[in-house]
């Protein structure tokens, strides 16, 4: 009874904002009157003006006066002549919209009584999970498996099937963690592998994590020709600074991918904006060679082969001091772009978004003036989803 209430409230509501307007007085006809009113009596002040200046006779004034009231009488005769048809229209018409604003919800009442369902029983959520299959949608097959999933968290088999839907519907937190738990579950495959590491990518807001990156290095071991793990590490190492690696990998993708393969169509604007970064670069030391404060090229190799044997705990304070030591670094020389964008690109993958939009300020301050920079910084900041 009480939806019922709330119906009947409802269309009234609507009801009245629809024929409110069409009610509103049309008071087209009296502002004319007026108008035309104020009009002669402006021509009869002048007449008395030009009269006392000695412009016109006294005669003439007296015709012009004659005049100007013989068309004001004609006029007021007009208007309320129009004022009375108007009346008799206006009548008709507030009739008419009266007539139809009643007869909307009585019309839409006999409607959902004809073609609608009032009588169906609600649908609770336990309810709807006991149907049959070829009478679920697609939400509520998605619920029977979350049910069964919380009952049956070691089925492989429902998070494999899952992660996937997951990932249609845009959760891809969710998915990640599907995707996760089968391979866990079932072992890794290259469509696992593949689709946690497009989820994680998508939950970082498009940064190849080191999760991503891990999945994709295992997906190139199983599949050496797949391209698109390919793809994404060579991003990786263009968000990792690595621009000269980027660049090279860039070029051999768009070359093996054909004139109109999906891959070149994304890569090549990449390819451009690190050849342009490059172009503005100093140029290439030696191999052996790093700027002052960074590790050497053999110092890094070193790093990354003990780091694959690092416990979780040591590769978080192995990465936190790398972190450290680069935004100490900027600090000594805060002119390094790439530098910058590294430091943020982190920050953001460490879950600090805080000490990435104070990293984007300070750059942004470093390179105040150079539009360029600015341009570069703003659209890492937007990939990122930090600064404004």
């Amino acid at each position: 009874m009480v939806l019922w209430i709330g119906f009947a409230l409802l269309a009234v509501a609507v009801v009245w904002a629809v024929t409110r307007p069409l009610l509103a007085s049309r008071g087209g006809v009296a502002a004319q009157a007026d108008t035309d009113l104020a009009v002669y009596r402006d021509q009869l002040e002048e007449i008395d003006r030009e009269r006392t200046q000695g412009l016109i006779a006294g005669n003439e004034a007296e015709d012009a006066r004659a005049e100007v009231a013989r068309r004001l009488i004609r006029s007021a005769e007009n208007h309320e002549r129009s004022r009375d048809g108007e009346l008799t229209e206006s009548a008709g018409y507030t009739r008419a919209v009266l007539y139809a604003a009643a007869a909307l919800p009585v019309l839409a009442l006999g409607l959902y009584l004809s073609i609608g369902s009032p009588g169906m029983p609600a649908r609770p959520y336990a309810s709807r999970l006991s149907e049959p299959l070829d009478q679920a949608s697609a939400g509520d097959l998605v619920a029977k498996v979350e049910a069964h999933l919380r009952q049956n968290p070691n089925d492989g088999r429902g998070w494999d099937v899952l992660a996937p839907v997951y990932m249609r519907m845009g959760n891809f937190t969710q998915a990640a963690d599907a995707f996760s738990r089968a391979m866990t579950l079932l072992g890794e495959s290259p469509a696992r592998l593949a689709g946690f590491a497009r989820a994680s990518i998508m939950v970082e807001n498009g940064v190849v994590g080191e999760p991503s990156r891990r999945a994709f290095e295992k997906l190139l071991k199983l599949d050496p020709k797949s391209i698109e793990p390919q793809v994404w590490l060579a991003i990786a190492k263009e968000q990792d600074g690595d621009l000269q690696g980027a660049a090279a990998d860039y070029k051999r993708l768009i070359a093996e991918s054909g004139e109109d393969g999906p891959w070149k169509r994304m890569l090549e604007p990449r390819l451009k904006r690190v050849e342009a970064d490059l172009a503005q670069a100093p140029a290439a030391q030696a191999p052996s060679e790093a700027p002052p404060g960074q590790p050497s090229p053999e110092a890094m190799e070193k790093a990354k082969a003990q780091f694959h044997h690092m416990t979780p705990q040591e590769r978080q304070e192995f990465i936190e001091r790398m972190v450290g030591d680069l935004a100490t670094r900027l600090k000594e020389n805060s002119k390094d772009l790439q530098g910058w964008m590294q430091l943020m690109r982190a920050y953001t993958v460490l879950g600090r978004p805080q000490d990435a939009s104070t990293a984007l300020a300070d750059a942004r301050r470093s390179f105040d003036g150079d539009e360029k920079a600015l341009a570069q910084l703003q659209e890492l900041a937007q990939i990122l989803g930090i600064g404004s």
